[in-house]
């Protein structure tokens, strides 16, 4: 334990063989949070159940075992997250090869991305309550152009929000989308019997390889209308939808509606439970994706995926809002995760 300005601070564990530091934050609810450098993490989330601390996402038991880990749990995913069509982009005139880490694709930026990656921890600012992690991405990282700058910021409050702030500056013209990979179950044994409700009017139509095909598609009278709460399990079982069965679920992107940062764009609830999780953000999408590929000591559907994030494959779809970040302009994106007691 560190005491900052007389206050009890967060408790950092460290294995020095591998300088892996797991950071706790908690607030007066006794909601706790515990972040690992290594990916800039979310590895626990524990939420009180009828007065107990329970488990709200997919998780190692120990820090250790991350490093191994093929699933994303809890990952910061970057220097793009999701995928791009071929690992190729252009960016004024040049052409750039990435990694093709996903059959011909590249998915959260390379084999060496941003959730593969120690994070340094800003020890001077660290409070109960928040953590900033750094990171420095060099120039030709995976393929990508110009050195970036940046850093993410985990706060919780007492009103069981987990604020994550993403910021980042670049040298040179390059393209970044950040995102969170949490898998929630709000304390079950998956998420089939959740219930989930989404802003959203529509998704992005994406072929087998989940790469978009440029068309965006009403959610009406689909399997994809989340605009009142429906149950995961239901939708999944029943589906008419080709591209939902032969994806064995959800791995879509939903394009959001453009509203204020303070309602939420997703609210997912667990019935047996008691408990909400509204997904605010500024960003321009959420991919959805139920967990069908979890495996080892995890199982299918285990946990669901809320990835705010920008429209998949940005750098090949000029009508897409844009990735591209210059050198005159600071990238800045908010997530925020609100949990509810709903008895």
């Amino acid at each position: 334990m560190t005491e900052l300005a007389g206050k009890m601070v967060a408790e950092v564990a460290t294995t020095l063989e591998t300088t892996l530091e797991t950071v706790r934050l908690t607030n007066d609810y006794d909601m706790s949070v515990e972040v690992i450098n290594f990916g800039a993490r979310i590895k626990s989330i524990k939420f009180p159940v009828n007065d107990k601390p329970t488990q709200m996402i997919v998780g190692y038991a120990s820090a250790q075992e991350y490093l191994k880990d093929e699933f994303y749990l809890g990952a910061t995913c970057g220097r793009v997250c999701n995928r791009i069509a071929g690992g190729k982009f252009e960016l004024d005139s040049k052409q750039y090869q990435l990694p093709q880490n996903d059959g011909e694709n590249c998915l959260h930026g390379g084999d060496d991305n941003f959730a593969l990656r120690y994070w340094q921890i800003d020890k001077k600012n660290l409070t109960s309550s928040s953590v900033t992690l750094s990171l420095i991405s060099p120039d030709d990282d995976q393929g990508f152009p110009g050195e970036l700058t940046l850093s993410v910021n985990y706060q919780l409050s007492n009103d069981n929000k987990l604020s994550i702030q993403y910021s980042a500056n670049t040298d040179l013209a390059t393209v970044i989308n950040l995102t969170n990979h949490a898998y929630f179950n709000l304390g079950e044994n998956d998420c089939q019997s959740l219930y989930l409700q989404m802003m959203s009017p529509a998704i992005l139509e994406s072929d087998a390889a989940n790469i978009p095909t440029g068309k965006i598609v009403t959610v009406a009278d689909s399997d994809y209308d989340f605009k009142e709460p429906a149950c995961i399990g239901d939708r999944q079982q029943n589906a008419q939808d080709k591209s939902l069965k032969a994806k064995n679920g959800f791995d879509h992107c939903f394009v959001l509606n453009n509203t204020p940062l303070a309602e939420p764009k997703a609210i997912l609830t667990s019935l047996q439970n008691q408990i909400s999780l509204s997904i605010y953000t500024d960003q321009s999408a959420i991919q959805l994706y139920t967990g069908f590929y979890l495996g080892d000591q995890f199982s299918p559907y285990q946990g669901l995926c809320l990835e705010a994030q920008n429209y998949t494959d940005a750098e090949n779809n000029e009508h897409f809002p844009s990735n591209i970040l210059r050198p005159t302009e600071q990238y800045q994106r908010t997530i925020i995760f609100g949990f509810d007691a709903i008895n």
